[in-house]
């Protein structure tokens, strides 16, 4: 160890030294200070924080006398005879700055952290132990996560709402959240939000693919983002970006029937989509586990403003491989938003819908495994075409917002491109959409 490594390591042991006696002494300072026990880099402190918080949280008094009777009757006299030095040490006094002196102890935690992290990493790569690498890497990811506090007052939470509102309205109106692709649903919804779950739900050959790849571009346009396309290959997602971004029908481009005429705007739509900043993960069935490890990775390194998941019922969970299907999909549903909250983007996830809606408008209820999916979603959609009825246009199409924490529900109506498998606004000539 070099002196400058043994000096900082001094200076921590000697800042949570001062942490613990600022506690005992002044205990309305515990609030002030979000750390966990393994924040302390000397074991013993920890015990003794721990002791210190479980005391206070129950309301009884955390002087360096009561805490140190307390610790000697439960067996601990090592612990006992650290409070009472902690708590009279004259070198020491209680800080003006709790808050502060946490932080530093966080950074502390998280520098040590990474270190052993990173050794697990390598200890891992040399054995080829995929496993240890995968949980290396998750715990590398959680590390800025650490020091958030999820602890607010009611003043706190109003001026965050007061500037959010102030904030929508400097930018006169303009779309706040990320955009679905569609100005329609944009001005119904506000586009998607932070910390939302939204799922998109319908019957198979209703488009919910061509939607999602819509959004997931259109959310592109203003940031990085993150698609799990569980169901189908990379290269299935890029083609059809390049009929909806060319207009060559996708059935004629995967036949290599385009014209001759065709390539240039195929080649602009190449060009166009491609430098979006879309990262593309296509394992088929992916478990649960990499879903939320890869975003948290995205995140990380690339800074996501939202996550596209196709689809949620495609999404595996290996440690309930054996519980019943709606067990299942409610704890990947619950993983989802989880992950929209820790994260603080929205995660837009397509689900299926059962065969009892065929032939009618889809509501919630055929949301297939539906219970878990009702309960935790912020907003859910149904994307519905008549497809049984012959003399209805075959260009109509609806987005029917049947769940919205956030304001009204309703229909929005929409087009639907067959030959580039999207869904698009409405003509300019028609009435805008709007949720009633």
């Amino acid at each position: 160890m070099t002196t400058v490594e043994a000096n900082h390591r001094a200076a921590i042991h000697q800042v949570e030294r001062q942490v613990l006696h600022t506690a005992m002494c002044r205990p309305s300072s515990i609030a002030d200070m979000p750390l966990q026990p393994g924040h302390f880099g000397n074991e013993a402190h920890g015990q003794l924080w721990e002791l210190i918080r479980s005391m206070d949280a129950g309301g009884k008094p955390v002087d360096a006398v009561t805490i140190s009777d307390v610790a000697d009757r439960m067996g601990s006299p090592r612990l006992s005879e650290l409070a009472m030095l902690i708590g009279v040490d004259r070198d020491l006094y209680p800080s003006s700055q709790p808050a502060y002196q946490a932080s530093i102890l966080l950074a502390a935690w998280r520098d040590r952290e990474a270190l052993a992290i990173a050794r697990e990493l390598q200890e891992g790569a040399q054995a080829r132990q995929e496993d240890a690498v995968d949980a290396a890497i998750q715990r590398l990811m959680t590390l800025h996560t650490a020091d958030r506090s999820y602890e607010h007052t009611s003043q706190s939470a109003l001026d965050a709402a007061v500037a959010q509102a102030m904030e929508a309205q400097r930018n006169g109106g303009k779309l706040i959240g990320v955009s679905t692709g569609i100005f329609d649903l944009d001005e119904a919804l506000g586009g998607f939000h932070d910390s939302d779950l939204i799922i998109v739900g319908a019957r198979p050959a209703m488009g919910k693919t061509g939607f999602l790849l819509g959004a997931t571009a259109a959310g592109a346009k203003g940031g990085a983002v993150g698609l799990i396309s569980g169901e189908q290959p990379a290269d299935q997602v890029g083609l059809r970006w390049l009929a909806a971004g060319s207009g060559v029908n996708v059935g004629r481009l995967r036949a290599g029937k385009f014209r001759h005429d065709d390539v240039g705007s195929l080649l602009h739509a190449a060009e166009q989509y491609g430098a979006l900043p879309v990262r593309i993960h296509d394992r088929p069935s992916p478990d649960i586990t990499e879903v939320v490890r890869e975003a948290r990775r995205w995140k990380h390194q690339l800074g996501i403003r939202a996550l596209y998941v196709d689809y949620l019922q495609r999404i595996e969970i290996a440690s309930m491989s054996r519980a019943p299907k709606h067990q299942q999909v409610g704890s990947i549903t619950r993983s989802l938003k989880n992950l929209a909250r820790d994260l603080r983007i929205p995660v837009v996830a397509l689900a299926q819908v059962n065969r009892e809606a065929d032939g009618e408008r889809p509501q919630m209820k055929h949301l297939a495994d539906s219970s878990e999916i009702e309960k935790e979603a912020d907003q859910i959609m149904m994307l519905w075409r008549d497809l049984s009825n012959p003399q209805a246009e075959r260009t109509a199409a609806e987005i029917n917002v049947v769940k919205n924490r956030h304001g009204n529900i309703g229909v929005v109506p929409v087009t639907w491109h067959g030959g580039s498998t999207s869904y698009v606004n409405r003509s300019a000539a028609d009435e805008l959409g709007e949720v009633a």
